[in-house]
């Protein structure tokens, strides 16, 4: 029964890992298109109506972009593992902790939560990130044909 558990913590771990990776390569892609808008909107600052200053054009973008770097930032805490010992002077009994395999399976429970809990700020960033964009869009479409009419 426990090697149940283990195997399907295993596979928990595994897809909260491939989950991040394609969260991080939608953060990165995202924020090459921010700014590449960004530098777009500033070239045409000058046509845009009196009320729309470069402040209030730049704080979505600005917004945005802190969403998605603080999506991609790593966040990778050693709860409860031991760090790889780096010292002048290595004996073997400072790598016991490699050949422990019991305490890997102990660990995987707190692995796991850890995956999920970067997995979630992770979709809870790109999500802000998103409304705001979509919200952006429909603020500055009214205001620009407003302006107009």
């Amino acid at each position: 029964m426990a090697s149940d558990r283990n195997a399907q913590l295993r596979n928990l771990i595994a897809g909260y890992s491939d989950s991040i990776r394609l969260s991080d390569i939608k953060a990165n892609i995202a924020v090459l298109f921010v700014a590449i808008m960004m530098g777009t909107v500033i070239q045409y600052k000058d046509a845009y109506p009196h009320y729309l200053t470069l402040p209030v054009l730049l704080a979505p973008f600005l917004f945005i972009f802190v969403n998605l770097l603080i999506s991609v930032y790593p966040r990778f805490p050693h709860v409860g593992r031991d760090r790889f010992p780096i010292r002048r002077r290595i004996d073997p009994e400072d790598f016991e902790f490699l050949a422990d395999a019991d305490r890997h399976f102990e660990m995987l429970p707190q692995q796991c939560a850890m995956f999920s809990r970067i997995l979630w700020w992770k979709n809870i960033t790109l999500q802000t990130a998103y409304v705001t964009s979509m919200l952006t869009l429909v603020v500055a479409g009214i205001l620009l044909f407003a302006g107009h009419g």
